[in-house]
């Protein structure tokens, strides 16, 4: 009796870490694609609801078909949750087309929910003329027609839309006649819901301001959330709450470390790793990163950024870069950036693809600055070359492994080069990035 009973309180204890994890991990949780999931968290809804009100103060949002955990920023955190949706003109395109939904409910058309690619766009590239201060589009430029396309396919993605009738690609490539009849669904007034004008002017103005890309990210209209709840969003947002951003945030972590970290164990199985500088979460390997994003051996980009970070601890250690400040931040220029990249091309460079081979060197470099931002390892370059790197770099290290003795060219551009050679450390570095970091 007392073994049952014992494994019914660790079923009940799996469940209600499984439904948190599923808040955080997704972004929307639809009972039409989640039954099982939906069920759990609907039935754990108080006991989560309270966990957050307690420690994030986001709220949970709920209907009788979409599930969604409201986060609230406190911080202006790098990152993307969709991996294709990356170029500023995605996002604007994103955001006018939930403006568009939301004009199509307070015109009295919210019970058609459906439209054609075609009215978005027209209205997307009117509405956007009227600011001179607003990014204009011209949907007869293919650039802008692929922006809004990543833009509605996050949106599908997502549950906020449903396609109809028609094939996007084909008004995308100007076919002619060619148009596409979309559906908004309950996500989209979600979405729509949660935002908060305030906040959203906020956040523009201060990305709109060149001179702040290297400066805390802490919100001033955040001032008067709590040090330990500002603590625990930087936490679950990720990539890392960074004493350089919030001190008073950061100090009260420390004050409250053990807590903090048998919360985050017992809550969501995660781990607590915590430097002088800086605090992230660790998870298991194989999970699920949920919003988080990290750096992996697999993708090019990958690991030239990790190669930059041993090659940047490096120039540290031998004195040709200054030292930290008191923050574990370097402050570099964008020529010591480049000049590094060289160096680590000319030793590497024929170990990566075919694709970042034949880039210029700018144009490569700065699709490696993208990833650094993305995994909150660098800042910038800002509007005067100013780039500022972040502790968390001290985290990622990689080298190239030669496997057999046969390393002749052919051999290394072979169709199947991991057979031959493969990236080490950094790949223990991804998956289990609490090892101690090296000095």
């Amino acid at each position: 009796m007392a073994g049952n009973t014992l494994l019914r309180r660790q079923s009940a204890t799996a469940d209600l870490i499984k439904a948190h994890l599923a808040l955080m991990e997704k972004q929307v949780i639809l009972s039409t694609q989640s039954a099982d999931l939906f069920r759990l968290v609907q039935h754990h809804y108080h006991r989560l609801q309270s966990w957050h009100d307690q420690h994030t103060g986001w709220r949970i949002q709920r209907s009788s078909t979409v599930i969604r955990l409201i986060r609230h920023l406190s911080a202006t955190t790098p990152g993307y949750l969709y991996e294709r949706l990356k170029d500023p003109r995605d996002f604007a395109c994103l955001v006018w087309t939930l403006w568009y939904a939301e004009n199509r409910q307070l015109s009295g058309r919210g019970n058609d929910q459906q439209f054609l690619l075609s009215q978005l766009a027209e209205q997307i590239q009117e509405q956007s003329s009227y600011d001179e201060n607003v990014v204009v589009f011209d949907f007869r430029r293919p650039v802008d027609r692929y922006s809004i396309q990543r833009a509605l396919q996050y949106l599908e993605d997502l549950g906020g839309l449903q396609l109809v009738d028609g094939q996007t690609r084909e008004w995308v490539e100007q076919t002619p006649d060619a148009d596409v009849l979309y559906e908004f669904t309950d996500v989209a007034r979600s979405l729509v819901a949660a935002l908060n004008p305030q906040i959203v002017a906020a956040v523009s103005e201060r990305l709109a301001a060149g001179s702040t890309a290297l400066q805390p990210t802490r919100l001033i209209e955040a001032g008067g959330t709590p040090h330990l709840v500002r603590a625990w969003r930087a936490l679950l947002l990720g990539p890392a709450l960074f004493r350089f951003d919030d001190p008073d945030a950061f100090g009260a972590l420390l004050e409250h470390v053990d807590s903090i970290a048998n919360e985050l164990l017992e809550t969501f199985g995660w781990l607590l790793d915590i430097h002088r500088d800086y605090a992230c979460i660790v998870r298991a390997s194989g999970m699920s990163t949920g919003p988080v994003n990290t750096l992996t051996p697999y993708g090019t980009n990958d690991q030239i950024a990790m190669l930059l970070c041993v090659a940047i601890r490096e120039q540290v250690e031998s004195g040709m870069w200054a030292s930290p400040d008191a923050y574990g931040c370097l402050h570099v220029v964008t020529e010591d950036m480049s000049d590094l990249f060289y160096k680590v091309r000319e030793r590497h460079g024929e170990r990566w693809g075919n694709e970042a081979r034949s880039k210029s060197a700018r144009a490569l470099l700065n699709d490696v600055y993208r990833k650094m931002r993305q995994v909150g390892i660098l800042r910038g370059p800002d509007e005067f070359g100013n780039v500022l790197i972040l502790p968390i770099a001290a985290r990622y290290s990689a080298t190239y492994d030669q496997e057999g003795p046969d390393t002749s060219p052919r051999n290394r551009t072979n169709k199947t080069p991991a057979k031959k050679e493969k990236l080490v450390k950094g790949a223990l570095a991804t998956a289990l990035p609490g090892l101690e970091e090296e000095t």
